[in-house]
């Protein structure tokens, strides 16, 4: 099945469309139940995942890649394939370039026949700091709306890095299963360090990324040597310690901040985890400005 690069251009979703010209656009996708069966573009497409991971099949790689958020992934035109999110939910960008346009691009960064070669069939190159500062500011909320320049000029600055990547960047091997977990890991990691302060529940923590409980906990423990309760804790005493060594604030607002609910409760913690307790670690502060 062909999806048209004008087909694109009018989602489903319209607000899955989040920047677009005359010569490219942008899409996000993603969530657990993410699916697109056997079709091609006429057009090319590249992939980056934002979180979790995509599986990715194409007419040369049928049995499918792994695409984790460590990399992205560049389609040519008419090169059947088909997505589907990962174990867990995941979330992408894919941005779409006509081939006159994305050459007339190529043109700018360096050969052709350069490009052509390393990018007649499927390849995969490493997601750089470049590409995640962008992305990031693309997908960004506040922008406006989706026909804003700003998004448009955001779309363009991270098509023409990810060329730039794929002329210096060296392709990588196709990644396992196991880069899943990985990945996985890197979101529980970085989502309870976000809402540190809040109850998580296993069963809603597995509902959010789309796993099962039992998968969640093994694959987190495996990863990190130690439970998601374990690390959450560990989380909000490394924000106790900021904060009594960076602010003024008193010790049961800081208890009420971090998510514990009494100044009590937050030195029981500190006293397991540090063998101090929060005035002994403002007042060693006290004690270095002195010296």
């Amino acid at each position: 099945m062909l999806r048209s690069l004008e087909q694109l251009r009018k989602p489903s979703d319209a607000a899955s469309l989040i920047a677009a010209d005359d010569e490219h656009m942008a899409l996000i996708g993603g969530g657990k139940d993410y699916a697109v069966p056997w079709h091609w573009h006429d057009g090319y497409m590249v992939m980056i995942p934002s979180s979790g991971v995509i599986e990715l099949s194409h007419e040369g790689q049928p049995h499918g890649l792994w695409l984790s958020q460590d990399r992205f992934i560049l389609v040519p035109p008419e090169r059947a394939h088909t997505t589907r999110a990962g174990l867990g939910a995941s979330a992408h960008i894919a941005l779409y370039a006509a081939p006159d346009a994305l050459l007339r691009l190529v043109d700018t960064i360096g050969s052709r026949a350069a490009f052509r070669r390393r990018a007649g069939v499927p390849v995969q190159i490493a997601r750089t700091s470049a590409i995640r500062a962008i992305q990031a500011l693309l997908t960004r909320k506040d922008l406006g709306e989706s026909n804003s320049s700003v998004r448009r000029k955001l779309s363009s600055a991270l098509l023409t890095q990810c060329l730039m990547d794929v002329f210096s960047g060296k392709p990588l091997s196709a990644a396992t299963p196991q880069n899943h977990g990985a990945a996985l890991v890197e979101d529980i990691t970085s989502f309870v360090r976000l809402h540190a302060e809040r109850d998580l529940p296993l069963d809603q923590l597995a509902q959010h990324f789309g796993v099962s409980r039992r998968h969640l906990t093994r694959l987190f423990r495996d990863a990190a040597g130690r439970s998601i309760g374990q690390f959450q804790q560990e989380v909000r005493i490394e924000n106790a310690v900021r904060l009594l060594q960076e602010t003024d604030l008193p010790i049961g607002e800081i208890a009420y901040r971090i998510g514990f609910e009494s100044s009590a409760a937050l030195a029981r913690a500190m006293r397991h985890l540090l063998d101090r307790s929060p005035s002994d670690v403002r007042s060693g502060v006290a004690r270095s400005v002195k010296a």
